[in-house]
């Protein structure tokens, strides 16, 4: 009788460990690997894209939920990670200058690693997540761009030696720029394909350093950021990534002129002379300006999709050691693009402008235990709704200044409805062009920051093929009047919310 009661007690209490066990795994927070990608487009197999070698990128999106219609707030690396760490709509590619300077930490949460940081996380950032490679603003990487946020924050320099120069990196230690006060090398060339491994260049480092982090991670709750700089210029990869692409399969852009029906180019702001891969690069046995003529376009988008293959291959290598430790059970991934690139599109071989071609970026999530794993999410999200998705995927409060809105409902669900518009903003050489984005127009606006006037007003259809190409504001004023009416309805309740903070 003992002897039964005795181990009825024993189960008893085995049964009770493991269900407190199991309750405390359930309600355990997940860790969060974040992916940011430099200048990458979607231009991707699983975007549908079938020249494209990105077996790793493809697998992360058939396991998780890939979003179609994703659209960041500017056009620019520093601006568009400005957006993604505070949470809100913003040109500013600096936007925590203020409170780096002060060096005070401000009350409450202001960036998105924060968060993270003051709910327990350990934080990390590795590469380029914010502007500054190493998330710091000088070589000896001891002042932090993003401050109070990050527990470590570095960018692996290799034979670079700086963070920048890594950035910028060629093989054998050549670097185009250091941006630490010494002057630009513009004579080297927008691509290179070197017999190296993938060491040779940095974003190897940038992987083997992201592994070597989770290995020291595995027992912690985690937010580990890991943003590789390449497909950004110079297109420089190892030789065996050029060599998955045969040159003659390359397609040329589909629309390689202006947009019609346009009085000026200021739909083409910036980007409208190339000046990104002309102005700083130097064409081999050619000067500074050089022409892109059709054989060149060929290289250079060779080169591009090299890189993106090269990239692809170090997010492979990370995915793989976070599924050999056991912590893909409970880690959310991010894969995110901090916007796309025109690779001739309109005539333009760059970034800076409010077309879709650079506004609409990949964006990939891959959530433990998700339903319907692998559809895609059609709706329109943006970059500003990051931040409130990992808050809410998390369990944790996201703090009151957040602009974007929680997309949740569509891990849950891809067809959930989401937003009737996305924005945007280009703000250069003093013109705004602001712009809004439904499911089938876009409307931009180019203002004159000097004296408030509008210069120009395109409107275009999404749903032209094989790019919206025409400016077809005259043929649709009342459409043009209402989204023109919307734009400054936003305005004025962004004025509204952060005059009540």
């Amino acid at each position: 009788m003992n002897s039964r009661l005795l181990l009825s007690s024993l189960m008893l209490g085995i049964l009770t460990f493991f269900g407190c066990e199991s309750r405390e795994a359930k309600n355990e927070k997940p860790n969060v690997l974040f992916i940011a990608v430099d200048d990458l487009r979607p231009e991707l197999g699983c975007y549908g894209v079938d020249y494209v070698h990105t077996p790793n990128i493809d697998k992360l999106a058939s396991e998780g939920r890939i979003f179609f219609n994703h659209f960041v707030h500017a056009a620019a690396c520093g601006p568009s990670r400005s957006t993604l760490l505070s949470g809100t709509r913003t040109t500013d590619w600096d936007i925590f200058k203020t409170i780096r300077e002060s060096g005070s930490k401000p009350t409450g949460i202001f960036s998105l690693p924060q968060l993270f940081k003051e709910n327990g996380y350990r934080t990390v950032g590795i590469g380029k997540i914010s502007h500054q490679p190493g998330g710091v603003m000088d070589s000896l990487q001891t002042q932090h761009e993003v401050p109070f946020s990050w527990d470590v924050s570095f960018a692996p320099v290799g034979e670079w030696r700086e963070p920048w120069s890594a950035f910028f990196s060629y093989a054998g230690g050549k670097a185009r720029t250091s941006y630490y006060g010494r002057p630009t090398n513009r004579s080297l060339p927008p691509f290179e394909a070197a017999e190296v491994d993938d060491e040779g260049y940095a974003d190897g480092h940038n992987a083997a350093a992201a592994i070597r982090q989770l290995r020291q991670l595995r027992d912690s709750t985690f937010f580990l950021a890991v943003g590789f700089y390449k497909p950004h210029l110079p297109f420089n990869a190892p030789r065996r990534y050029w060599d998955l692409y045969d040159p003659e399969s390359i397609p040329a852009s589909d629309y390689q002129q202006m947009p019609e029906n346009v009085s000026s180019d200021l739909s083409l702001h910036y980007g409208r002379d190339s000046y990104e891969p002309r102005g700083t690069y130097t064409w081999p046995g050619d000067t500074l300006g050089w022409e892109i003529t059709p054989e060149r376009e060929k290289i250079l988008k060779h080169g591009y999709l090299a890189a993106v293959s090269y990239v692809d291959a170090q997010i492979g290598k990370v995915l793989d050691e976070l599924t050999r430790l056991g912590l893909d059970e409970n880690t959310i991934v991010v894969l995110w693009g901090d916007h796309g690139w025109h690779l001739g599109d309109y005539g333009i071989w760059g970034k800076h402008t409010n077309f879709d071609i650079a506004l609409n970026s990949p964006l990939i999530v891959r959530q433990p235990g998700m339903t319907q794993p692998g559809v895609a999410a059609h709706g329109l999200v943006e970059t500003v709704d990051i931040f409130p998705t990992l808050a809410d995927l998390c369990r944790i409060p996201a703090p009151m200044q957040l602009e974007g809105k929680s997309f949740k409902s569509a891990m849950e669900n891809p067809e959930a409805p989401l937003k009737d518009y996305v924005l945007g903003e280009r703000d250069a050489w003093g013109v705004l062009g602001k712009t809004v984005r439904t499911r089938d127009y876009r409307l931009m606006v180019w203002i004159d920051k000097s004296s408030g006037d509008t210069l120009e007003i395109n409107l275009f259809d999404n749903r032209e093929q094989p790019l919206p190409h025409q400016n077809i504001r005259e043929d649709q004023p009342q459409l043009v009047t209402d989204l023109k009416k919307k734009l400054e309805a936003i305005e004025q309740e962004r004025t509204d919310f952060f005059s009540v903070l």
